[in-house]
């Protein structure tokens, strides 16, 4: 995805839910340049509506975006932090409604969680996946 970013100046930030994430995964298998990892994941391509890239049909919200800056993370690093502007923003119906499918819990928002470390010993966590769940209000008091 970086490589194609840094060529068109656009993409589109596809959101699964759990019942897709084996196939999304399995896209950082297939990313050849060359193969169309979408397709070759089991999933299904399909133009977006603003930009020249892909969103993924199977994922309940998509992201496009327009390609702003990139900074690396430190002197010499080889992350960088990459900066996008939203130019549309799709979410299917019944997952925008929390009465329905949701957009929190099980079938909500899925976070990959990148090998947390245990800050007293180091040892790092492989990665895995979360959710968001709903939870009793917290009280805002600002001052």
């Amino acid at each position: 995805m970086y490589q194609s970013l840094k060529e068109t100046r656009v993409c589109v930030l596809n959101f699964p839910s759990i019942d897709i994430y084996d196939r999304c995964i399995k896209t950082i298998g297939n990313n050849q340049f060359e193969t169309d990892e979408i397709t070759a994941s089991g999933l299904t391509a399909e133009k977006a509506s603003k930009v020249n890239a892909p969103q993924i049909k199977e994922c309940f919200l998509n992201i496009e975006c327009e390609f702003l800056w990139e900074h690396d993370l430190f002197e010499g690093s080889q992350e960088v932090a990459v900066a996008l502007k939203a130019v549309s923003i799709c979410i299917d119906s019944e997952r925008y409604d929390q009465s329905k499918l949701g957009r929190y819990g099980k079938n909500g928002y899925l976070y990959q969680i990148d090998q947390p470390a245990n800050p007293e010993t180091g040892e790092i966590t492989p990665i895995n996946h979360g959710t968001l769940e709903p939870g009793v209000p917290i009280e805002w008091i600002t001052n």
